[in-house]
């Protein structure tokens, strides 16, 4: 398949106040060593065809990390597909609100193919409740926060914009002028080395074939603008997200804690009146039954 006949269809996210930074789960966590190549295991190759579905390609390759199984995209991307493409959060975000469906549980089509994989599971949601996991992060857009991603929580999913140009070598990129940009990729971050030279992030291809495996993302592709929306999944068990309400002498507000303990470190919502904490409740999911927590004077 000619280079221009690849699918992509990475769209970039809508900011989200409500978005879990992976800055809180990675705090304290040491520096990436450049200096020491660092791989995850390689995932079974996947080509996308012709179709749009690389944000599902991607996630499928990181829930693979996570749980060692043949996801199927068609299931995951036929619940995100927009009129093209998807949203990156929506990938990682289905793993946490219905998890995903096998292979065998809802085969892909071959070749896959914009319309085929739009084609719902003839199954229910819940057919991929076995393998759901538990929260998703919003990794910073940085070569460095993807390495530690990549090191300490089994990789991420990112965007990369590019032309065919620039892309004429699949392995090694380089990044495009931006009025030369004429689509966008979501890839899986699985290792990162230093590539004559750069930091390089290594990804898991959706567009495999006998030749072409991977690609080297290198830090002049970051530095250059060409890089968007990164997430992490957080494996079910390793970080508890809580949901709180605060109380101080009165004064209410809500809490999210992302390792579960409801500490001061983390950041209230304070109420400015009992619509505004409906209002609060609402944005940031806290359920009726949440806990209150007193908070000290």
């Amino acid at each position: 398949m000619e280079t221009t006949q690849l699918g992509t269809g990475a769209i970039v996210d809508m900011p989200d106040s409500r978005d879990y930074q992976y800055a809180f789960v990675a705090a304290g966590a040491a520096p990436v060593d450049w200096s020491q190549e660092f791989r995850l295991p390689e995932p079974p190759d996947e080509n996308q065809g012709s179709s749009d579905s690389c944000v599902a390609h991607s996630s499928s390759y990181l829930h693979w990390q996570l749980k060692g199984k043949p996801y199927s995209r068609r299931d995951l991307f036929s619940r995100i597909a927009l009129d093209f493409g998807a949203e990156l959060r929506m990938g990682v975000k289905q793993l946490t609100k219905t998890g995903q469906q096998t292979k065998d549980e809802c085969p892909d089509p071959k070749p896959q193919t914009p319309a085929n994989m739009r084609v719902k599971s003839d199954k229910p949601d819940s057919a991929g409740a076995d393998d759901l996991e538990t929260e998703f992060f919003s990794v910073g857009n940085t070569i460095d926060q993807i390495a530690q991603a990549v090191r300490d929580h089994k990789g991420c999913i990112f965007g990369v914009v590019g032309n065919w140009n620039t892309w004429g070598d699949l392995t090694n990129p380089e990044p495009p002028s931006p009025n030369t940009v004429n689509w966008s990729h979501a890839i899986h971050a699985m290792g990162y080395h230093m590539h004559n030279g750069q930091k390089c992030v290594i990804a898991k291809s959706s567009w495999c074939n006998p030749s072409h495996k991977e690609h080297h993302i290198k830090e002049n592709y970051f530095k250059a603008g060409m890089t968007f929306s990164p997430w992490a999944v957080v494996p079910k068990g390793e970080y508890m997200v809580k949901r709180y309400i605060v109380n101080k002498n009165g004064k209410l507000g809500v809490l999210v804690s992302v390792d579960g303990d409801g500490v001061f470190a983390d950041t209230i919502f304070w109420a400015k009146s009992e619509a505004h904490l409906a209002v609060l409740k609402r944005e940031y999911e806290i359920p009726d039954n949440a806990p209150t927590i007193n908070y000290p004077n």
